[in-house]
């Protein structure tokens, strides 16, 4: 219909207040659009609001809304431009990030721009940003916004700090000028008072703007200038001071605290000076007493990122029992941070007393509260057991008390822990076979105790009320009122029983013969293969099958990993963690080096490097489950090391570990590259020399999920060596979600004989943080290698003209003590030899044990032939 403006907007107005009372609008879409167009203000901004609200991305206007918006950024008219910047922010599609993102910024950096449009580009930048931050090239002008901190409108500043505080937990080194900006400006406004009076609030100059550019600050490392670090260590120390004087109004005392816990958090991020950081402890032990709530809050919260990275503690020990009160805080949220900082303040001293009051507030504690109590006080109690029977007792005592409110990683953990330690397995048989016969015992604590009694129940058979009878009658009293997969762990230890004690055999069979008809399918396999195994007349097969299980390796618990909690993407995300000071000693470590640009192998790669040979992850790795797993092959791992020279330094086992993946891929043509705590990298390869096929699997391990991925292969040397991706495939997704896998393929050309492996580059943003982890792809020359046949005659004639020519010869010498332990290591040495394009020729060398092989390495310069001659030496653990 032909309707003037004001009958337009009327309906359309309607149309809104419809949607407002829950109905579907599908229809005056269209005149939502023409409102847009409109030279009135009024007109326009309904139209803009309803299309806020009433279209989706996918509907048909959005094209026409698209270039609205354009026009209307770019007229001049300040309103016009604050009604598009609204909309954007609001509308947020990944169209309008990528076609209107260079438009914003224009309004941003105009210098005939006003100074509303400016505050309004910058959080409509922010707003993009936290949204599609792949989709908006920020790296193209992060750069030119940071000169924007010193602008003189503070208006403006505060805007802009906000998005540079994003940009530099995603691009630091785009950002790394943006510290000195900063410092600049907050010396400006605490110490040469230069500031417009309208910021004034409560007589605390701008406190949101000198809030926020402390809060920057705090995602760089320290400045390397000394000027610049007294500039910012007399900002701290004027805060601090100012601090002292407790403010007559309630605005401004929340004002002046609120700074000065960010200037704390400041100066511990930095380490600027330990007398000053022991002064802030002083302060801060007269907040965490305050009848205010926010302000205790604050206070426990800031002392716990103190007690993270402070040399001396005894300064926060003296407030220990202020501390422990406060677990008993009407605020649900005061308590928690009282749990977090007696986490953080833990040591040696006074492990048992903080121990003890966690255990004591368990009963009562919320239930919000209780995974995260009982994951703490099981690392505290691992961490800092000086006893074997307080770590038992302890132990026992929480699967007990918090079993319902804890995942099975604690009580693994148990397992683990005493089948690592020998002096704890006969107190932990005493204490578990205790709990058995206890009236009531929890689930989690029935699988310990018969997971341990299945093991260790030998060690105190002879024991009186120990017997093997009535450790049996123990566990079968519990049985029936348990779960099935607590029942599948004691049919397991039944099963053991039969081993351990055959004056027992024909009760654990009869237990076994019982649930050889359950409902359950898991519990009917183990009792009739158990059961199966029970009555067989081979005498080695039993002992074989349940043989003792193998102390676990050594590894950092899976517990800390619970604890390392991330921020929502669209928040600031955290500099520190709950963690205690090792933790975030080493993740203070890896966020200097993404800062700088560095890391231990010398990279410029912004964020922190994860290589096989420098493994950097700051989050634990997953510990295996207790209940299950062979014993790995030995020789598989032992010769996995034998790519270490003789001479060589001993390998930190983490970095054995990873090497270990990529030393294995050498002969096989597929498996896992790398196993992190955040991604899981895996190759599959097909080889018809001179050329290849390599897929890359990228698998999200993280709770979180994964943006800005690029996967790079980049070859040693480009003239001996290409990599490119195969034509035809879909790149990399821009999101990858948690639990799935993304892949993708390069095409290699072996051009000429080489000897460095390509690297593989993989880059990619979770929980805003953005990593690099450079990987060694498993590409040698072995890989472009064919076996060939040939006659003994043929080769030592061969091998005996390479060695009077005196060329193309090498000889290593590698520790291989597996050789010595294992028989059928040689065999599975051969079958490397073979997996790496050799052809073995039997007989051609007079020691048995020797292995001879030949292979032709075809490249596109031409093809080479290789002969191989490998000499174990078991008596000396040693290959050559």
């Amino acid at each position: 219909p032909n309707i003037n403006g004001y009958n337009r907007k009327k309906y359309v107005c309607k149309l809104l207040y419809m949607s407002l009372l829950g109905y579907e609008v599908n229809f005056g879409h269209r005149e939502a659009v023409d409102l847009i167009s409109s030279t009135k203000y009024s007109e326009k901004q309904i139209g803009y609001l309803a299309v806020s609200l009433l279209m989706g991305e996918d509907s048909t206007y959005m094209q026409t809304v698209l270039g609205f918006l354009r026009r209307d950024l770019h007229n001049g008219v300040e309103w016009n431009a604050c009604l598009a910047l609204n909309a954007i922010s609001n509308i947020c599609t990944r169209e309008m990030a990528e076609r209107l993102t260079p438009d914003i910024v224009v309004q941003l950096l105009s210098p005939s721009a006003s100074m509303f449009i400016k505050k309004k580009a910058a959080l409509c930048l922010l707003r993009l940003l936290r949204k599609f931050p792949e989709s908006v090239n920020a790296q193209q002008w992060a750069g030119r916004v940071i000169p924007y901190l010193g602008h003189r409108d503070i208006g403006v500043t505060q805007s802009v700090v906000s998005l540079v505080t994003a940009l530099a937990q995603q691009f630091p080194e785009e950002t790394r000028k943006a510290a000195s900006f900063a410092v600049r400006r907050l010396k400006s406004l605490v110490i040469d008072n230069e500031y417009a009076i309208d910021y004034v609030y409560y007589k605390v100059p701008a406190p949101w703007l000198q809030i926020k550019l402390l809060r920057l600050l705090q995602y760089y490392p320290a400045p390397e200038s000394p000027e610049v670090r007294a500039i910012l260590l007399s900002i701290l120390r004027h805060i601090i001071d100012v601090s002292q004087d407790t403010p007559r109004e309630l605005q401004q005392m929340n004002a002046q605290y609120s700074i000065l816990f960010e200037a704390i958090n400041l100066g511990i991020h930095l380490d600027v000076d330990q007398g000053l950081m022991q002064e802030c402890a002083v302060v801060l032990g007269r907040f965490i007493t305050s009848r205010e709530t926010n302000v205790r809050y604050l206070g426990l919260e800031t002392m716990a990122h103190l007690a993270a990275y402070i040399d001396n503690l005894d300064s926060i020990k003296l407030h220990q029992a202020v501390i422990i009160q406060s677990l008993r805080d009407r605020d649900v949220s005061v308590r928690r941070r009282a749990l977090d900082l007696l986490y953080s303040m833990c040591d040696v001293s006074n492990a048992k007393a903080i121990v003890s009051e966690l255990l004591r507030h368990m009963a009562i504690a919320d239930v919000s509260l209780r995974e995260e109590m009982a994951l703490k006080v099981a690392i505290l109690t691992e961490k800092f057991a000086t006893e074997y029977s307080w770590y038992v007792d302890v132990m026992m005592r929480l699967v007990s008390l918090a079993g319902d409110h804890m995942g099975d990683e604690v009580w693994h953990r148990i397992v683990q822990v005493i089948l690592g330690n020998e002096e704890l397995q006969v107190y932990a048989c005493k204490i578990s076979l205790q709990t058995l016969k206890a009236p009531v015992c929890h689930e989690s604590a029935f699988k310990v105790s018969a997971y341990v009694l299945g093991e260790f129940g030998h060690l105190i058979a002879n024991a009186s009320d120990s017997a093997p009878i009535d450790q049996l009658k123990a566990l079968q009293g519990k049985m029936s009122s348990t779960s099935q997969s607590a029942r599948a762990v004691a049919l397991t230890t039944v099963g053991k029983f039969i081993n351990l004690f055959p004056e027992i055999k024909t009760l654990c069979l009869r237990v076994l013969d019982r649930y050889r008809g359950a409902l359950d399918a898991e519990l009917q396999q183990r009792a009739c293969e158990y059961y199966a195994l029970g009555t067989l007349e081979s005498e080695d097969l039993m002992p074989t099958v349940f043989e003792e299980m193998p102390p676990f390796p050594e590894r950092q618990s899976a517990l800390m990993s619970r604890l390392l909690k991330r921020e929502a993407d669209t928040e600031d995300q955290r500099t520190w963690v709950y963690g205690g000071r090792d933790v975030n000693r080493e993740r203070r470590g890896l966020v200097a080096n993404a800062a700088s640009g560095k890391d231990g192998s010398g990279s410029q790669e912004a964020g922190s490097v994860e290589t096989p040979s420098t493994p950097t992850s700051a989050t634990a790795a997953a510990a295996a489950p207790a209940d299950g797993g062979a014993q790995p092959d030995t020789a598989k791992k032992d010769a996995d090391d034998a790519a270490q020279p003789v001479d060589a330094a001993p390998m930190d086992e983490s970095v054995a570990k990873s090497r270990r993946h990529y030393a294995r891929l050498l002969w096989e043509n597929d498996g896992i590259l790398y196993d992190g705590d955040e991604i899981q990298v895996g190759i599959v390869a097909q080889y018809k020399p001179p050329a290849g096929r390599i897929g890359v699997f990228l698998g999200n391990k993280a709770k979180a999920p994964i943006y800005n991925i690029s996967i790079q292969a980049i070859p040693a040397d480009p003239s001996k060596l290409t990599l490119q991706a195969s034509a035809g495939q879909e790149p990399a997704p821009e999101t990858l979600m948690p639990l799935a896998q993304a892949r993708l393929f390069f095409d290699a050309s072996c051009l000429q004989v080489f000897t460095s492996a390509p690297l593989l580059r993989i880059t990619y943003t979770v929980a805003g943080a953005p990593t690099v982890s450079e990987l060694q792809l498993p590409v040698t020359v072995a890989h472009f290698m064919d076996p060939v046949t040939i006659s003994v005659s043929d080769f030592f004639s061969r091998w005996k003209q390479l060695g009077d020519a005196g060329i193309g010869e090498s000889q290593n010498v590698l520790k291989s003590a597996f050789l010595s332990s294992d028989a059928a290591a040689l065999e599975w040495l051969r079958s490397v030899v073979g997996g790496m394009g050799f052809a073995l020729i039997h007989g051609a060398d007079p020691d048995p044990n020797n292995i001879v092989g030949v292979g032709i390495a075809t490249t596109q310069a031409g093809r080479f032939g290789c002969l191989l001659r490998v000499e174990p030496k078991p008596s000396h653990g040693l290959t050559r």
